[in-house]
């Protein structure tokens, strides 16, 4: 009797070699590596099926060391679900702060405006700019009233003035300790701040630091051990990978530069006479996740593999890490920013099972400028829908175990590991970013990327596909920065007095009113600081959006979209596969395609073209179609005043004779959207 719980015994085994034998066989001829193996942009090939077989002892033990990196109290609560708010008014920043608070955000991040970050004062045209307009104790009450700091994890981003920062963060804290109802209650043992101090991520990013290096990072190791003093659940120090994935590095450019700012920071930590334990414990790393779901769990993985290995060879036998994660701004788009959604769901299932602390889902107009309420709830409610409907959080290691991810984990890996320890032969992240050659590699990865999305390799949903250049376009809020800067410097309480440059000395300066411009004087003056070409910021759809800025500017000046004929060819059924095909195409950098329901021959086709008005035309049918219809139809075309003619499809081997006929371009999967785009609009008179 066959045995009811053996699921399926009633069918022959399965094996590898049978299931190629199949796939191969579908293909019909075409090759099973072009087709089904992927080649990741970090070098490595990433196979279509996976067994037992393909797990080495290595693979094996991924899962096992990750669970004992993981606390397991800690993972059945679910990360934090952290949100992000840069609108320049701390009083509206407090609003919105609390409304998050109580509808199911666990912790906030605070970008200070432009003027802060970089040390400037009150009079500086950057405050209110890129972010909240907070310069001194004032304006931090101001934005954290009524919100309970040892509740609910408070992390910073400040830039260069992370120190200044730091002090303003902790004098708030010590203020609600001090203020605290419960005169029992250990507040700075509850508090667990994220100070997010990172020179190295600053000096990418910025390309420039107020010191040296070498003295930003030791300095920043000093404030990092007494901010653990008095704060032990705080993370002091963070490693930010995002600067360097949004410039366009690969997983493994990124594991690999967040595993040598991560061991950088932990030697300086320790040379202050940390623990070693205790400075790991201080370490926050800050990923970005793209929309590559199964890169996006095996990259979070493969950090917490490579981080324990550090730590233990270190003699740390608690190998836990602290891993925020942000959904990438290279995986965002201006344009259809109601995709975004979708791109920031992705990130943050992945974050969940990839095994971050926090998350941050970024709104999905974050492009575009300041979010309401709607896109900081859609924010939140994404997080919560993963928590609390799919209980993604209740398994600690949820990925491991797949063998396509265990694997997946352990090339890249191994792939960040090699380039990690490339970097530390060259001399450490510093030295590379100082003589430009990690900027050049990353830059070399990033054309990959542009090359891909311009063909389409990279589809972008709403950008590259199924582009409405027609839609609505969404708007935020503008804020009143006359006001915001007045409000600010009416906060301020004219501070004169000397500032000491240890933690106690810029606390006490803090609460006494001064600014942060003042202490990044006092910590800084006028000492040699350190200059580098910065790290861009990339986005993947930032070239189609040129494109498509390009055709609104001239809908505005024209009253109409760029235009491009659609020279259909027959009946609906024998056009309307290359008609869509080509109105998708060059609407994505655009231009708004003329269409119709198919021309019986050449005369109909340019009798239309020329009623159109158009000044280009594309020649959409099927290939037996071409061979009857095509040249003649061209020639036509070009008589009624086509300065430009395309074919859609593969010219193959007809090529010369079509443009002998006047077709002077072929579009087709695999060619250049968006140097083809940008020609027509040329032709078309857009500037």
């Amino acid at each position: 009797m066959t045995d009811p719980l053996k699921l399926a015994s009633e069918f022959p085994a399965a094996d590898y070699a049978s299931w190629r034998q199949l796939a191969e066989s579908g293909l019909k001829g075409a090759s099973f590596d072009k087709k089904l193996v992927t080649r990741m942009l970090d070098g490595f090939a990433m196979q279509p099926l996976y067994t037992n077989d393909d797990q080495d002892d290595a693979a094996r033990l991924i899962h096992q060391i990750l669970c004992a990196a993981v606390d397991a109290e800690d993972a059945a609560s679910g990360w934090d679900i952290r949100q992000l708010h840069a609108y320049p008014d701390p009083k509206s920043v407090n609003a919105a702060i609390l409304d998050d608070l109580e509808n199911g955000a666990t912790s906030v991040l605070l970008r200070l405006d432009a003027a802060a970050r970089a040390g400037a004062g009150i009079t500086s045209g950057d405050v209110g700019i890129d972010g909240i307009a907070i310069h001194c104790l004032a304006d931090l009450d101001c934005a954290l009233d009524d919100v309970y700091t040892n509740l609910a994890t408070i992390a910073m981003d400040a830039g260069a003035a992370a120190i200044p920062t730091a002090a303003l963060l902790a004098a708030r804290l010590e203020k609600d300790a001090e203020n605290s109802a419960d005169a029992d209650d250990d507040f700075a043992s509850d508090a667990a701040p994220a100070f997010n101090i990172d020179p190295i991520g600053t000096l990418a990013a910025t390309g420039c630091l107020p010191v040296s290096a070498d003295d930003a990072i030791q300095q920043a190791a000093d404030i990092a051990a007494d901010l653990i003093d008095r704060f032990p659940h705080a993370t002091a120090i963070t490693v930010n990978g995002a600067p360097f994935y949004n410039a366009g590095a690969t997983d493994g450019q990124e594991l690999a530069c967040l595993l040598a700012g991560g061991v950088t920071y932990l030697r300086a930590l320790t040379n202050t006479g940390m623990m070693i334990d205790q400075a790991a414990g201080a370490i926050a790393f800050n990923v970005a996740v793209g929309t590559d779901f199964f890169a996006g769990i095996a990259k979070l993985r493969a950090l917490r593999l490579m981080w324990s290995r550090v730590l233990s060879a270190s003699g740390v036998d608690d190998a836990t890490i602290t891993i925020n994660a942000v959904s990438a701004e290279m995986a965002l788009s201006k344009v259809d920013p109601w995709v975004n959604m979708l791109r920031t769901t992705v990130t943050s299932f992945a974050a969940g099972l990839g095994g971050a602390d926090s998350v941050i889902c970024l709104p999905y107009d974050h492009l575009i400028g300041l979010p309401d309420g709607f896109a900081r709830r859609i924010a939140r409610n994404t997080q919560l829908i993963l928590q609390e409907e799919s209980n993604v959080h209740r398994v600690i290691d949820p990925a491991g175990g797949s063998w396509f991810i265990e694997n997946l984990t352990r090339e890249l890996a191994s792939n960040a590991w090699g380039r990690f320890q490339s970097l530390e032969a060259k001399g450490g992240i510093i030295k590379a970013l100082a003589d430009g050659s990690l900027q050049k590699e990353i830059s070399e990865i990033w054309q990959t990327r542009e090359s891909r999305v311009a063909t389409r390799r990279d589809p972008l949903t709403g950008v590259s596909e199924f582009p409405n250049i027609t839609e609505a376009k969404v708007t935020c809020d503008t804020p009143d920065l006359a006001t915001i800067r007045k409000e600010a410097k009416a906060r301020q309480t004219g501070f004169k007095d000397v500032i000491g440059i240890s933690l106690e000395g810029l606390i006490t300066a803090a609460k006494s009113g001064a600014t942060i411009a003042q202490m990044y004087e006092a910590l800084y003056g006028k000492a040699a600081g350190i200059t580098i070409d910065p790290l861009p910021t990339h986005r993947l759809s930032e070239s189609f959006e040129t494109l498509r800025d390009r055709a609104d500017a001239h809908k505005a000046s024209t009253s109409k979209f760029p235009q491009i004929f659609l020279a259909n060819l027959g009946p609906v059924a024998k056009h309307t596969a290359r008609a869509m095909f080509a109105r998708n195409f060059f609407e994505g950098g655009g231009i708004e395609a003329i269409t119709n329901n198919g021309f019986a021959d050449a005369s109909e086709a340019a009798k239309a073209f020329g009623e159109s008005g158009a000044k280009i035309a594309v020649i959409c049918g099927s290939d037996p179609q071409y061979a009857d219809m095509a040249a003649d139809v061209a020639k036509a075309l070009k008589q009624a005043g086509a300065n430009r003619i395309y074919l859609a499809g593969h010219p193959g081997d007809a090529k010369a004779d079509y443009e002998a006929a006047g077709i002077d371009d072929f579009i087709f999967i695999g060619a250049d959207v968006l140097a083809i785009c940008e020609t027509a609009l040329s032709h078309l008179g857009v500037k």
